[in-house]
């Protein structure tokens, strides 16, 4: 049940990020069309294609992420965003699990600008846990991003997630915590840099027994939209495990 329950939660963040990255991006300027492709392929023989397009005069964005194993069985993720009005967003994302097995989430949002940043507030129904109410506030102080994000089951019960960030001098640090329906909580912390052919990753969490993961990840690009992808994941028994792969960026207007 937890592990279902961190799931929901996650499903409605990512609905929830699909209104707000939609609504910041059509603050900025920039071209009104735009399309990016990135194939990941693994020295396991694992293949991901990553799929971003949008549109910002129809206020519609599109994110499909297709992940081949080396026995051929795929997982596939398709979410979708549409601008309803001012500040109104609707999203839908649809998970096909390697077993065939489909789970839908969609939701509606309202993306609201305060003195110090914006507020989200969404009602996402999902085939597997229901209703969900989310709401999600982010301030910008002193080069400082708080973020602070709540999921509300049918039940009663909620998903709470808290960060904090700031970037100077090409380097951006995070830390924050989730607690899950049961009350349990997992803290974490990152810190995000960039090189001269890329960007570098560490990634710690803490869980609530004290146990501990690990994640160190760095790419490092050609210059030609190509490059190399190296990860290692340090577990919560002790056990570490790399990954490399070459990737390849596609970009249309």
């Amino acid at each position: 049940m937890q592990r279902r329950s961190h799931w929901a939660a996650f499903a409605a963040c990512a609905l929830a990020a699909l209104a707000v990255s939609a609504e910041s991006a059509d603050a900025r300027r920039h071209r009104g069309q735009g399309a990016r492709e990135v194939t990941v392929t693994g020295d396991n023989g694992r293949q991901v294609q990553d799929r971003r397009s949008r549109d910002r005069h129809s206020g519609t964005a599109t994110h499909d992420r297709t992940t081949t194993f080396r026995d051929g069985s795929t997982r596939q993720v398709e979410s979708e965003r549409i601008r309803t009005g001012p500040g109104q967003y609707s999203a839908s994302r649809e998970v096909t699990t390697r077993n065939g097995e489909t789970r839908v989430q969609s939701g509606d949002f309202t993306v609201t600008r305060t003195d110090t940043g914006r507020s989200v507030r969404g009602d996402i129904t999902t085939s597997s846990h229901g209703q969900i109410d989310y709401a999600r506030d982010v301030t910008n102080r002193n080069g400082v991003r708080d973020v602070n994000a709540t999921a509300t089951f049918e039940d009663g019960s909620t998903i709470r997630r808290t960060s904090r960030g700031s970037c100077a001098n090409g380097v951006c640090t995070s830390s924050g915590a989730v607690t899950d329906r049961q009350g349990v909580t997992t803290t974490w912390e990152q810190t995000r840099a960039r090189t001269d052919t890329g960007a570098t990753l560490s990634r710690d969490t803490t869980f609530a027994d004290g146990t501990t993961r690990s994640v160190d990840a760095e790419r490092a690009g050609n210059g030609d939209g190509t490059g190399t992808l190296t990860r290692t994941v340090t577990g919560r028994n002790g056990e570490t495990r790399s990954q490399t792969g070459d990737y390849v960026v596609t970009r249309t207007p």
